[in-house]
């Protein structure tokens, strides 16, 4: 036992002498190899800690792809089901598991699409509000969202949350001649024909607004709307 005590000690000499000779040989100044002397049990603590954080990052990148790919095929396998009943079940087992991250977040615009499509507009709105809460305006999906739930309160119909949704996507670039014709409707309906004829002019002057039925739907408005002159 003293034989081995004897061993260690000698040992850990050694691996000592060993350890100053290499920190000499990398010609490292006086100072710094003091402070590497004096502080290597933090040192080693501190590049231990690093390895994990390293290791537990990637760790956590593979679980994230996982998880991505699993509810990408959720997703996936709701969208060609064919009984709409059927879809609904699958999207909303996809937002319950993956709430608004990833595909989850389609689940809950599909499950918008649905109760749009079957007439209960007040849960379609209610889930586009949901994704509304879960983006900022610079995401993709926002305009689009923003646009389906205008039109969600404009057929339950709440024209004042209806109007406010198509002001907020008049904001977006691209999205204002959308939001021209919806707010034009809403004031026609609350009688307010100026300000219906307006806005379907704004809507057919803008540079974007392209040849068609809608453009031609919009013109006639504008006429229909303009008060005719006495005679």
């Amino acid at each position: 036992m003293t034989e081995h005590s004897v061993f260690s000690k000698k040992h850990a000499a050694v691996m000592a002498q060993d350890r100053r000779a290499i920190l000499e040989q990398l010609e490292l100044p006086p100072a710094a190899i003091e402070f590497l002397r004096a502080n290597a049990k933090t040192i080693q603590i501190a590049i231990a800690v690093a390895v994990v954080v390293i290791l537990g990052w990637e760790g956590y990148g593979k679980y994230t792809s996982v998880q991505r790919n699993r509810s990408a095929d959720m997703l996936y396998q709701a969208m060609k089901a064919g009984d709409p009943a059927q879809q609904a079940t699958q999207f909303k087992e996809l937002s319950a598991k993956y709430g608004t991250r990833g595909s989850g977040l389609w689940g809950i615009v599909e499950q918008g699409h649905l109760a749009f499509k079957a007439g209960k507009f007040q849960e379609a709105a209610t889930q586009y509000e949901a994704v509304l809460a879960a983006i900022d305006s610079e995401n993709p999906l926002y305009p689009l969202v923003q646009y389906n739930v205008a039109q969600a309160y404009e057929n339950i119909p709440d024209q004042e949350k209806a109007k406010a949704a198509y002001q907020k996507l008049s904001e977006v670039q691209g999205f204002d001649g959308e939001a021209s014709l919806g707010l034009a409707r809403i004031a026609e309906q609350a009688g307010k024909m100026d300000e219906a004829r307006g806005l379907y002019q704004e809507y057919v002057a803008l540079p974007e607004t392209t040849d068609g039925p809608t453009k031609e739907w919009a013109k006639n408005k504008v006429l229909a709307l303009t008060p005719k002159k006495a005679k």
